[in-house]
């Protein structure tokens, strides 16, 4: 191999080790690795590994594990993805025709066909319209119910308004409090409001965001950094919550079903973990370590 040619990172670790005696098997329990995804770091095979980032990071614990330069040989693979990117060739969406300017005309015409096909069809072959049925006049027994269920509304009106005004504070149901003011006429005592004071309580709650349980039946995870630190978490429903970079001293609340499937890029940038307020330990906490858990 010439001088000017570039050493992959994965095939420089993998010289280091051998040259250390060290088996594959060794490396990998030592890095907290399977032995699949150390043997893909060797043979520089990243197509069977995760996302970059996590490569990034083993190959950095990799190297401090063998004494070689960590950044160099991470600055290293991070070239590699980045010539990678842009030797891509860029896809443009493809543009769609427009339609040919005949078509339009075309359907209208047909459109207005159809529509005069079926008014000749429907239209009566006489050229007169059948005349309608005479209305019959209603008779005496006919109109009599009508009357009846009149009379009967109007008493019924007529003993709800009486009852109505002979009710006081006496004929009230059992249970109802009222006062000298009575009662208005939407069927609220007057001053009262239609709003839950037990709901007003937990919208206050929910919205204060510092209780550490959901208040709509999940389970809810915190966390908090104190450096930079790649996350991904899922819920036992397989549902993302959130993936990507947090900064240093931020915070997060999410809510979910319990586990919750966790990976952390960096262990030591952890500052807290909770499961609906009772703290979780890591396997680990030293800066770097990439960390996969179910919590709780």
């Amino acid at each position: 191999m010439s001088d000017d040619m570039v050493v992959l990172p994965g095939e420089r670790c993998r010289k280091a080790r051998e040259a250390q005696g060290m088996t594959q098997a060794q490396a990998a329990q030592r890095l907290h690795l399977s032995l699949t995804y150390l043997q893909s770091l060797d043979a520089d095979d990243y197509e069977r590994l995760p996302e970059a980032t996590f490569v990034k990071g083993y190959l950095r614990n990799y190297a401090r594990l063998l004494g070689l330069p960590a950044d160099e040989i991470a600055n290293t693979f991070q070239q590699m993805v980045n010539d990678d990117v842009l030797d891509k060739p860029l896809q443009l969406p493809s543009i769609t025709p427009p339609p040919s300017a005949w078509r339009k005309p075309v359907l209208i015409a047909l459109a207005l066909a159809v529509l005069v096909a079926l008014l000749w069809a429907l239209w009566p072959a006489s050229g007169e319209l059948p005349a309608l049925p005479e209305k019959t006049p209603a008779t005496e027994q006919d109109a009599e119910p009508e009357n009846m269920n009149e009379n009967a509304g109007a008493q019924s009106a007529e003993g709800a308004v009486d009852g109505l005004d002979g009710l006081g504070p006496e004929g009230a149901p059992a249970g109802a409090d009222l006062d000298d003011e009575g009662i208005t006429g939407d069927g609220m005592q007057e001053g009262a409001s239609d709003i839950d004071p037990a709901s007003d309580s937990q919208t206050q709650q929910s919205d204060d965001g510092s209780s550490m349980l959901a208040a709509n039946g999940l389970d809810r995870l915190l966390l908090s950094f104190t450096s930079n630190c790649w996350i991904k978490v899922t819920d036992a429903t397989g549902r993302t919550l959130r993936q990507g970079e947090q900064s240093g001293g931020a915070s997060l609340m999410l809510d979910g079903e319990a586990p919750f499937s966790l990976t952390l890029g960096n262990a030591g940038a952890v500052d807290e973990l909770r499961v609906n307020g009772s703290a979780v330990t890591l396997p680990t906490d030293s800066p770097g370590k990439v960390v996969r858990i179910s919590a709780p």
